[in-house]
């Protein structure tokens, strides 16, 4: 019987196969041995015991580990993401540990975010803190999600009264098409004026396709690009984030969500 090894320290490599009957595998490996699921079924295999409800968590994730891949253009094999030991899962696999709730979400943020492939299972835990833990948030967590991509925001412009203006929730969508590139972006953050939100995006993708944003108050899930672009449980924390926004952990959440079809 085949076996598919997957391999945690090189997280774009694909499976490698090998047979049971061959060299012991190379002990350097933390990478787990999973079956080969092409192979006949086999009485020495283990056996799983589980719901239909959790089988769609680990089919739900595996959806978006492979979407994610094929959004961002990821050269790694979305197969050897699922079947490699993860520290967002406590080292265990994601085939393994998101059966589970809990890591089933953490599994489903880390690539509707766009997150690092290794994500520190802490830095995701951050966004799905409950209230009660809102006043304990560490800015620096952030760091560990998108490292220096988006600039700490300056103190806000007093209004006539002296009051600062409030934080609201910005999304923004942007369709262009040049050098047969068509290129679909969708972004949310926090921000005061949808100037503010134009020039965050200028710094992300230059001047020129800030430009073409259409910026919108709050988030608009009928419209075309976020229809396209955005999960359900990305959208779900969106709105959860446009409801808190006073909250501490607000002044950092941003999402960036792009798609590039090469004509």
């Amino acid at each position: 019987m085949d076996m598919t090894v997957a391999e945690r320290s090189d997280a774009g490599s694909k499976p490698k196969t090998v047979s049971t009957g061959s060299a012991p595998v190379s002990a350097k490996r933390v990478g787990a041995l999973f079956p080969d699921p092409l192979d006949e079924d086999d009485g020495a295999d283990e056996l799983v015991v589980t719901t239909r409800r959790a089988i769609s968590r680990v089919a739900l994730v595996a959806t978006e580990t492979a979407a994610r891949f094929q959004r961002e253009s990821v050269d790694h094999d979305p197969m050897a993401w699922m079947l490699a030991s993860r520290a967002v899962f406590d080292g265990a696999a994601a085939i393994d540990a998101c059966l589970n709730r809990d890591a089933c979400m953490r599994g489903i943020l880390v690539h509707g975010l766009g997150l690092g492939l290794d994500v520190e299972r802490s830095a995701v835990d951050v966004l799905l803190a409950s209230d009660d833990d809102d006043d304990d948030f560490d800015e620096h967590e952030f760091q560990h999600l998108h490292g220096d991509r988006t600039g700490r925001r300056g103190k806000g412009e007093r209004g006539k009264y002296g009051r600062v203006t409030r934080v609201r929730l910005f999304t923004a969508t942007i369709v262009d098409t040049r050098d047969n590139l068509m290129r679909q972006v969708f972004h949310a953050s926090l921000a005061r004026d949808a100037a503010e939100v134009r020039s965050r995006l200028a710094g992300r993708f230059g001047p020129d396709i800030a430009d073409l944003a259409d910026i919108r108050l709050g988030v608009h899930i009928a419209s075309p690009p976020v229809v396209a672009l955005v999960p359900e449980p990305v959208l779900e924390l969106i709105r959860r984030m446009e409801r808190d926004c006073a909250k501490p952990h607000a002044r950092t959440f941003a999402v960036d969500i792009e798609m590039g079809i090469q004509a």
